[in-house]
């Protein structure tokens, strides 16, 4: 019988005796047959039993391809891989954790005893750490083989294993080195070291921790501390800052010893008190007053050694710095006030004052703040460029459907329209590329299948003779009439009828241009431009298509209105005039929607939502925008299409729908605001949300309630591009003229005293532009105030928000606001408080 058809009647009918007996007569040719049938059948025919398990166990020529021929496979049978062992046991074995990691540890000891496999360093560690869920005792696990306490339990610390895995039972590795220390079993310093050495491997946060805490678990002496303390400063080399603050409380009790290495200790250090973290810092700073306080030859390194502590804005961090410079520094001395000068402007007011006599005086220049030059701009509004020629219309035409990009379309369908007549058969077969393109787009969806839905309608429309693609295309697309389906939101059907409007012009061969592509990023028309084009438009005795002609009108700048209406009243006749109606008359769009979609002011409501984490619903706050969809007629004008739709739009169709109308983008921002960023827990689409903020960024337009609160949730997110966005257009906006801090203010306060967001991500973002200009100051201070007026009770770091007001309020020389004081009044008796409050009372700078 052939191998294949011996090993099918063996796994088919289940005849698990006979399999061991058929691998061991096969020689190394057949064991190569037999591997190529369970490849073939695996996975595909065959599922996996023990037959198939112990032909790849025999068969296989290396681990990596018995990996792949017994994936994931735990039921070893334990007495059959014993039978096939007694005659052959493959040479890789003892490298092979898919296969030991579902032996026991002492069998696998077992397995070596008999001289079947070599066991490997690595799985060694892993399959010891592993073994306490095992039904042995301890006592059989570490004593049962002498190779485990003289060799096995040292790998634990050299390579990555479960050691830190949590179990149920009494069973533990950390009361196991305890023990067998105690008992004399194994040496102790050795088990120290060992700890600390694992911990510079860094295999992972938890592995680090974990030996750390198993250091400190065995209760070093004194003596042992300072024989280690060379290994417990590579610690502070280590990229995880959780494991500082331990290191420096073990070594704390024995700084003052004789033996300690004072100077390679703050060598080791020197990064730290560059750390803006605040519990670090302040056991650093207790850490080395404590080597000042004894030993005066290290004042100088002492105090040169903290100055970078400075650059934390956190008050009682720049105290306590303070404090060790005052009171071990030497005044008079020239190197301290030049050592201190690069960290002056990060130095509070308060610390100002307590280290005048280490700061340079500035006499000849002035000590305020001054202004800067005027702050850059967030976008520089360039001029875009029509195309020019069919030629490079066909070299555009494919980068329209593989970039996705905003204004490309546009573009795209004003040279179309410009270029159609001229447009030959040669000439639509240089654009196959385009319409391979196009064809990507197929399994897409949004304005970006519709583009590509109405290119491929205008290819069958203008192609006479077959093309392979457009066949393709037929089948794989809609036509244009029946793009539309049941749930298409309302703004991509004002687009289907614009670009079905745009067809139809195309169809009838009409030369004319698109008014609604934009001549400046990042979207704007110059009055005067679309003057223009609605001329020719009039000259041809035709009128423009409807949701062209209204996009156009939204996307008009508000500048140059005097001199456009002249030139439109000298160049258009009555009846084309009227269609710019809404540009010139300031009350249009007044009288015909709701104030609160124009100007953003939608009532804001606080309501519970229910998270589902697993089986359980957690409830947890959120505040959202009262805005709903209406229905609409299906003549409406394209502001209604945009008012009432959102749900299904994604990526750059959101800032496509931004950019329709950017004068009239409050119920966007409401709509994008409750689905992404109503609470604190269920926030995703980040991504979009950064650039959704950018690109309102880039139209440089006067906030409106709406963007504030987006902007509010933005600053608060969990994620750190679009939070670092959100404080970055604050600090460009907030000095602005068309900026209210205030309102601004107003959100975020509320947000804070309904627990919807923390302090400290306020703090922590603000903190770093305190004193960036006075304006900014001024500015800063304006914010504050509705913060702190719109906290109803004493929230978690509420210190933090009155130390900034605090420092603020010296900044600009101004007093407390009359509503705050009231709200301190009712704060005064909170312990944590009692001291900021005072100092803002007063409103006096006090020496620390």
């Amino acid at each position: 019988m052939l191998i294949e058809d011996e090993l099918k009647t063996i796994y088919l009918n289940y005849r698990i005796k006979e399999i061991v007996p058929f691998l061991i007569k096969l020689t190394p040719k057949e064991k190569k047959e037999t591997a190529v049938v369970l490849k073939k059948f695996l996975n595909k025919d065959w599922g996996h039993n023990h037959v198939s398990m112990l032909a790849a166990l025999a068969c296989s020529t290396n681990r990596d391809e018995y990996a792949k021929l017994s994936p994931g496979y735990y039921a070893v049978p334990i007495h059959l891989v014993e039978e096939l062992f007694e005659s052959y046991t493959p040479e890789w074995l003892g490298n092979s954790y898919p296969f030991l990691r579902n032996i026991d540890y002492l069998k696998v000891m077992e397995w070596q005893q008999k001289g079947y496999l070599t066991l490997n360093d690595e799985i060694a560690a892993h399959l010891l750490s592993e073994s306490l869920v095992s039904n042995h005792t301890t006592e059989e696990i570490l004593f049962t083989y002498p190779e485990t306490l003289n060799a096995h339990i040292w790998l634990l610390f050299h390579h990555n294993s479960n050691i830190t895995y949590h179990y149920k039972n009494e069973k533990n590795w950390k009361v196991i080195f305890k023990d067998l220390i105690q008992k004399n079993k194994i040496d102790r310093l050795k088990v120290l070291q060992s700890c600390l050495d694992a911990v510079s491997l860094n295999f992972s946060k938890d592995h680090n921790t974990w030996f750390l805490e198993l250091f400190s678990y065995l209760e070093p002496s004194p003596q042992e501390v300072l024989v280690l303390q060379d290994n417990l400063f590579s610690i502070f080399h280590a990229p995880q800052k959780s494991l500082f603050i331990p290191v420096l409380k073990m070594i704390n009790p024995v700084i003052t010893e004789p033996d300690f290495k004072i100077l390679d200790f703050l060598n080791a250090t020197a990064n730290l008190p560059s750390l803006q973290i605040k519990n670090i810092l302040n056991t650093l700073l207790q850490t080395v007053e404590k080597i000042a306080k004894n030993d005066k030859k290290y004042w100088e390194e002492i105090c040169l050694f903290v100055l970078p502590a400075f650059m934390s804005k956190d008050a009682s961090i720049q105290t306590k710095a303070a404090k060790i410079i005052i009171k071990y520094g030497d005044p008079g001395s020239e190197k301290y006030k030049i050592e201190l000068q690069p960290y002056a402007e990060s130095l509070l007011s308060d610390t100002k004052i307590v280290l005048e006599k280490f700061l340079i005086s500035n006499t000849n220049e002035a000590t305020e703040l001054v202004e800067t030059a005027e702050p850059t701009s967030w976008h520089v509004s360039q001029s875009i460029s029509s195309i020019e020629t069919i030629n490079d219309f066909i070299f555009f035409a494919p980068q329209v459907f593989s970039r996705n990009e905003p204004n490309d379309f546009d573009l795209f369908l004003d040279a179309l329209l410009r270029f159609n007549t001229e447009i030959s058969d040669e000439q639509m077969t240089r654009l196959e590329p385009a319409f391979k393109a196009a064809l990507k787009v197929k399994g897409s969806g949004g304005m970006h299948h519709l583009y590509a839905t109405f290119f491929m309608a205008y290819g069958l429309l203008k192609l006479k003779k077959g093309s392979a693609i457009l066949s393709e295309a037929k089948k794989e697309f809609p036509t244009l009439e029946n793009w539309i389906g049941k749930r298409t939101p309302l703004i991509f059907k004002a687009y289907h009828q614009f670009l079905s409007g745009i067809f139809d012009l195309l169809k009838q061969g009409k030369n004319l241009p698109l008014l609604s592509v934009a001549d400046h990023t990042p979207c704007w028309i110059d009055i005067r431009v679309l003057i223009d084009k609605l001329k020719i438009y009039q000259d041809q005795n035709e009128f423009p298509v409807p949701f062209d002609l209204q996009r156009a009108v939204l996307r008009v700048r508000k500048e140059n209105f005097e001199e456009g209406q002249k030139d439109a009243e000298k160049q258009l006749s009555e009846e084309y005039l009227k269609l710019l109606e809404p540009i010139f008359d300031p009350e249009y769009y007044k009288n015909l929607y709701e104030k609160s979609y124009l100007e953003g002011s939608f009532d804001r409501k606080l309501g519970i939502r229910k998270i589902y984490k697993g089986y359980v619903a957690e409830e947890i706050p959120e505040l959202t925008v009262a805005i709903e969809n209406k229905e609409i007629l299906g003549d409406a004008p394209l502001l209604d299409h945009l008012f009432n739709s959102y749900h299904g739009i994604y990526d750059q169709d959101l800032i496509r729908i931004l950019y329709t109308a950017p004068y009239f983008s409050v119920a966007v921002f409401a709509k994008k605001y409750n689905e992404t960023l109503s609470n604190a827990v269920y926030q995703y689409d980040s991504r979009t949300n950064t650039e959704f903020l950018d690109a309102w960024m880039k139209l440089n337009l006067p906030f409106r309630p709406m963007h504030y609160l987006f902007l509010s949730a933005a600053m608060f997110s969990k994620d750190k591009t679009f939070s670092g966005t959100a404080f970055e257009a604050i600090i460009h906006k907030i000095v602005s003229e068309d900026s209210d801090p205030g309102i601004l203010g107003v959100m975020i306060g509320e947000k804070i005293s309904h627990g919807l967001v923390t302090v400290k991500r306020l703090t922590d973002g603000l903190s770093g532009f305190i004193g960036l200009t006075p304006s900014h100051n001024r500015a800063f201070e304006k914010l504050l105030i509705p913060i702190l007026t719109a906290i109803d009770h004493p929230v978690f770091n509420l210190k933090k928000i009155l130390e900034m007001y605090y420092e603020l309020l010296h900044l600009n020389q101004s007093e407390v606001d009359g509503v705050v004081a009231a709200k301190l009044e009712e704060w005064k008796n909170e312990n944590n408080l009692k001291k900021i409050i005072i100092k803002l009372k007063t409103n006096e700078r006090k020496t620390l």
